[in-house]
């Protein structure tokens, strides 16, 4: 479905969020607006999969997708979650290039597609635009790379601890005073997240829970010890 004139001041809204695309001049960011397809994704519907060719790149305007990879065993490696706002670039491929992983949604979805060719095509006339993709590019390869970085070198209580604490300053912590984290995320995301099992996360929350720097319950996680969440992280 094309977009109308409130898709297209939101795509705008959401894409001058990011570095870069702030200096793409309004015009372009109207012809992208022009090529851009408004698509509805079901739950645990794909975007694309593993060895599929490249659809284009994406812009997530409601839901929630999980970029990752599953093993024949059945074994799930989240790369990244992508919320409102959040591009999902790793379908902007040329047609004879496959995808490196999966897209899928993980609530009823809305998402916006920018078909590869016509977004190629406008990134010729305008170096702003390249410039900007460039950026997101570099970001999340960096990200990546942090990520397996964190898988090969750093435990399981280490990375959950990092993980809790990102979501604690999210919620605003403050040093020397609690935090509450809802438990928005089942074990498992959690787990496929941290590149780990189900088993693995509940022990070490159990482990910082006996060590005074959280408690625990099912709708969520307090934060007792900020300072002590964050010394996990480099133990």
């Amino acid at each position: 479905m094309a977009v109308d004139a409130g898709d297209a001041e939101l795509v705008s809204k959401m894409l001058k969020r990011w570095a870069g695309w702030d200096k793409v001049p309004d015009d372009v960011l109207g012809q992208l607006n022009q090529i851009a397809e408004l698509l509805d994704v079901k739950r645990k519907r794909s975007l694309f999969r593993r060895g599929e060719p490249g659809p284009g790149l994406f812009l997530v305007k409601s839901g929630e997708f999980k970029l990752s990879l599953i093993s024949s065993e059945g074994r799930e490696q989240i790369l990244y979650l992508a919320e409102p706002g959040k591009m999902i670039g790793e379908g902007f491929l040329p047609r004879d290039v496959q995808c490196a992983a999966s897209a899928f949604a993980m609530a009823d979805s809305e998402v916006y597609r920018f078909e590869t060719e016509a977004v190629v095509k406008l990134t010729a006339r305008s170096e702003t635009l390249a410039f900007a993709l460039m950026r997101h590019m570099a970001f999340r390869a960096n990200r990546l790379i942090d990520l397996v970085l964190d898988l090969s070198l750093r435990s399981v209580e280490r990375r959950l601890a990092s993980f809790l604490y990102t979501l604690a300053v999210r919620n605003g912590a403050e040093p020397g005073k609690q935090t509450i984290i809802p438990r928005q995320l089942d074990m498992n995301t959690v787990a496929a997240r941290l590149g780990t099992v189900r088993e693995e996360i509940s022990r070490a929350l159990n482990r910082m829970q006996r060590n005074g720097i959280l408690n625990l319950s099912r709708q969520e996680i307090v934060v007792l010890d900020l300072a002590a969440l964050e010394r996990v992280t480099y133990e």
